[in-house]
């Protein structure tokens, strides 16, 4: 980052010398809020190739504006600086592999769910399993039935695993859990738990203890590599960018299937169009001697596209099964053998693990939804901090719904990153009550203390832990700053903890996050003024415009994607771009031939401008290697466009 910044200060230095260069782009006549340390507004910016190199007035633009540069006035819209999510799912809950159905969450039986499930009439998939999700574990508590032997009666030979609609249990059938080696002897995992009835596993299985099922059940093969690479590239990363969200971190990164390598084919293809940071999850089964050699194997610093520099894991599970970690017994009485929540990780082996791993350059990212969580969770990042002294470490507790107040305090002192979600309706002051049925009134008062934390001085970020929640930033922003008593003080404040204080979680605060001379372009414009309109309106805000890097990922609103769009007609369009089978390629009738190429430049087929006549081109591909293609087409002998597409098998 150094150099990239000497670099631009050379070029701003010679050219106010001797001539000052064009901008490749300038957006004037705007209300363009920088996230920086003033929180102030500008008017206009100008970017040449993915840089910033001027942020401020109307006037002081046009220093940068020469004939080669594309100007967009925007009329008084507000642009802000690119959104981070940094606890968002993407992988998982993009891919087709995660589950065949949806079920209801209000069912009353473990019947109705059984028989929902039958008329979704699911496929095994190519682990033969049967997947499905959405069902609420206190259906399968309360309808008086054997959650295992109704799932039994329905699909007696097939393994079956649905999760439940917060991800923390799952319901299998006997053929689940033989295909587990799961019988009446087998011991807990840590932190889950086999549920028994009459001796015999029920078919609930408790957090680490459904993470087995789910790993079996999803193991990698091309099939389910397939899914999981087509869901970011077709719906995930689209959607990240239609919400503007430019940068993320992966809320787990499966790295036992083989998250890892999706995540840099997808980079290797070109396709991937955000910032992302994984976080590997730290499997608390495993153990020590070898998940922390796995883990350290993992660490890769990449580029400022993708990193692999945080890890994941759960200090606890949630309140609504009786799993995250209290302390004080639950009012509800699941019928655990504990009443005050478990533990993914001991304290004690957390500390040693962020002992041992902070050092190698792991930032942990640490769920934490109870009191007792949380507290052990600082407890923990403290005992690293007095072993290996202060090295620089942006560690995070993310959820933070309950916390003490003697708590507030140490995220300050320690540095701890508080990473909160309240894009969700259930997180607003008015929900708070449901949670008395669980933990008791005193422990639903200040549910997500967000202004008691930030107020101790806590740099504090807002996430959206989608698909728990909604992708979208904007309703995140305004219930930030509507939940009172725990709102935050200004919308500014909540947009800051989804840019600039994100930007410093991912480390990359030195070149994104704020819309500052010589960072990266990265910036969305909005199609009202969030800092003016009535707050309770914030969350129907629209992205009409999201740019990575300077260029343009997302557009609604006929922004023009570079001075050449503007000059010149598009000659070849590609549908899908994403393909098993078919792909049809159209060209206008001025084009005289067309070229295909593998990524590695090796010529696959060439036409002329007989076989492109009528316009278009429809190519099976189904017997083609999987990969990306290049296509380019010429007009007059020379190359005009060369765009891409992915065959996946």
């Amino acid at each position: 980052m150094k150099k990239h910044l000497i670099i631009w200060s050379l070029i701003f230095l010679c050219s106010t010398t001797f001539a000052q260069i064009d901008a490749d782009r300038a957006f004037i006549n705007g209300k363009i809020y920088t996230a920086d340390a003033e929180q102030s507004f500008a008017e206009a910016v100008a970017i040449k190739a993915d840089t910033l190199v001027f942020v401020g007035s109307n006037a002081a633009v046009q220093e940068w504006i020469g004939t080669s540069t594309l100007v967009t006035d925007l009329e008084g819209k507000v642009i802000l600086p690119g959104i981070h999510d940094i606890h968002i799912h993407l992988l998982e809950a993009s891919s087709e592999a995660a589950s065949m159905c949806t079920l209801d969450a209000w069912a009353w039986t473990t019947t109705e769910l059984a028989e929902e499930l039958v008329d979704c009439n699911p496929q095994p998939n190519s682990n033969g399993w049967i997947l499905a999700w959405g069902h609420s574990i206190i259906t399968l508590l309360e309808s008086g039935e054997n959650p295992r032997e109704v799932l039994d009666l329905y699909f007696p030979n097939t393994p079956v695993v649905a999760m439940e609609e917060t991800s923390h249990s799952g319901w299998v059938n006997s053929a689940a859990l033989a295909e587990l080696e799961i019988d009446a002897d087998t011991p807990d995992p840590m932190g889950g738990l086999i549920v028994h009835e009459g001796g015999e596993p029920n078919g609930i299985l408790l957090d680490s203890a459904a993470d087995l099922a789910f790993a079996a059940a999803l193991a990698p093969t091309p099939t389910i590599e397939g899914q999981n690479y087509e869901g970011l590239i077709e719906f995930g990363l689209p959607s990240l960018a239609g919400f503007g969200i430019t940068s993320i971190v992966e809320g787990r990164t499966y790295w036992k299937r083989n998250y890892i390598e999706t995540w840099q084919q997808v980079k290797d293809d070109g396709l991937l169009t955000a910032r992302v940071v994984l976080a590997p999850w730290m499997h608390p089964e495993d153990d020590d001697e070898d998940l922390i050699p796995a883990l350290t194997a993992l660490y890769d610093e990449g580029d400022n596209m993708l990193k692999v520099t945080q890890l994941k894991c759960y200090i606890d599970g949630i309140t609504l099964n009786g799993t995250a970690a209290l302390d004080q017994p639950y009012v509800y009485n699941f019928g655990w053998p504990f009443n005050n929540g478990t533990n993914y990780f001991t304290p004690e082996r957390l500390e040693d693990y962020i002992t041992q791993l902070e050092l190698i350059g792991f930032d942990f990212f640490i769920h934490s939804i109870g009191n007792r969580g949380a507290q052990e969770s600082l407890d923990a990042i403290e005992g690293a901090r007095t072993t290996n002294g202060d090295i620089g470490a942006r560690h995070r507790i993310t959820h933070l719904e309950i916390v003490n107040a003697i708590d507030y305090g140490r995220f300050a002192e320690l540095d701890v990153i508080a990473d909160m979600q309240v894009s969700g309706n259930w997180t607003n002051p008015n929900q708070w009550a449901w949670n008395e049925d669980y933990v008791g009134v005193a422990l639903s008062q200040n549910y997500i203390p967000l202004k008691n934390i930030w107020d101790a001085g806590a740099l504090v970020t807002l996430s959206s832990d989608w698909d728990v929640s909604s992708m979208n930033p904007f309703r995140g922003i305004e219930n930030a700053v509507t939940r009172a008593p725990q709102e935050l003080a200004t919308v500014a404040d909540a947009v800051d903890c989804r840019t600039i204080n994100s930007a410093f979680a991912m480390r990359h605060d030195d070149i994104t996050g704020s819309l500052e001379v010589g960072k990266l372009a990265d910036l969305i414009c909005i199609n009202q003024d969030i800092f003016t309109i009535p707050q309770e309106q914030i969350g129907s805000t629209e992205v009409t415009l999201t740019m990575l890097g300077g260029e343009i990922i997302h557009s609604t609103d006929g922004f023009p994607q570079n001075i050449s769009a503007v000059r010149q007609e598009e000659s070849l369009t590609i549908l899908p771009t994403v393909t098993r089978s078919w792909v049809t390629l159209s060209v206008v009738p001025e084009v005289d031939g067309m070229t295909i190429f593998t990524s590695t430049g090796e010529k696959v087929a060439v036409y002329t401008k007989g076989d492109l006549s009528e316009g278009s081109l429809r190519l099976d591909v189904s017997g083609w290697a999987e990969g990306v293609y290049l296509v380019s087409v010429t007009k007059s002998g020379i190359t005009q466009h060369t765009k891409r597409f992915v065959v996946y098998r």
